[in-house]
């Protein structure tokens, strides 16, 4: 199948040490100072409880959670949900922790402090599932609307920051991205991001559009290519709201979608 002698489970295990950086890497620590935090919020509360108050806690699990931290800390990649799977251990021992809580205070300050961790949490979830990173989602919803055959788009955004087809489903629409797809020694992101003119310069030159030309790129970034595109007949459509915290230097808290007028 592949043409020579291949080891699968060596080249998955070697691409996710040693190259997953490719889609972002990020510092030893973060699960503890980040992942865990993000993922635990409020519950982190009555897991310390768990571990401080409740001496008979399942300590059989502890290994199995430092194991998991341990490894995954040791890819360069990181993310969030790498370590969901260990949310059902966490949710124990943040029972305990409410468990010993519930034999030590009255009734109603229990009851308060139920209804306040439920209240937050269920704030969080409405932010976070209607508000936060929301602008890559919208404006590719409203390009499903807007485009037709022949049309181009590009995203001048970090590569996978949109969805794409599961949206935009009609033939004949040109769809580009940066692409950052491993086994190169620079993908086309890092090119773009070091000489963005250039890169912009080059893509014209290299495509003729049939139809419409839209681009997407983030507000806040690379002021200078939406100078290019202003000076080049693209004028702004749309402007979405995409989050208020960023987690990379490359996005923005705004979204704009341009079209090309003339």
């Amino acid at each position: 199948m592949y043409g020579k002698p291949t080891l699968v489970f060596y080249n998955f295990l070697n691409f996710n040490l040693f190259s997953s950086a490719v889609y972002g890497a990020h510092p030893w620590h973060w699960y503890l100072s980040q992942g865990l935090p993000a993922i635990l919020g409020t519950h982190m509360i009555f897991v310390a409880l768990a571990f401080i108050k409740h001496r008979d806690y399942p300590r059989q699990f502890l290994a199995v959670v430092i194991a998991s931290i341990v490894l995954f800390s040791v890819i360069s990649h990181k993310e969030f949900r790498f370590i969901q799977h260990l949310m059902p251990i966490f949710m124990i021992w943040a029972g305990l922790g409410l468990h010993w809580l519930s034999r030590h205070i009255d009734r109603s300050t229990l009851y308060a402090i139920i209804i306040g961790h439920t209240l937050v949490n269920a704030l969080v979830a409405f932010y976070i599932g209607f508000f936060h990173q929301r602008g890559t989602i919208s404006v590719i919803h409203d390009l499903s609307g807007r485009v037709t055959p022949g049309d181009q788009v590009v995203f001048l955004t970090p590569c996978h920051s949109t969805p794409f087809h599961s949206h935009i489903h009609q033939e004949g629409v040109g769809m580009r991205f940066l692409d950052c797809s491993p086994g190169s020694e620079q993908h086309e992101e890092s090119i773009f991001y070091s000489a963005p003119l250039k890169w912009w310069s080059e893509y014209r030159q290299s495509t003729q559009p049939t139809g419409s030309e839209y681009v997407v790129m983030f507000e806040e970034a690379l002021q200078e290519v939406h100078g290019k595109l202003k000076e080049t007949g693209y004028a702004l459509v749309k402007r979405y709201f995409h989050a208020h915290l960023l987690v990379d230097d490359k996005l923005g808290q705004h979204l704009l979608l341009y079209k090309k007028t003339f």
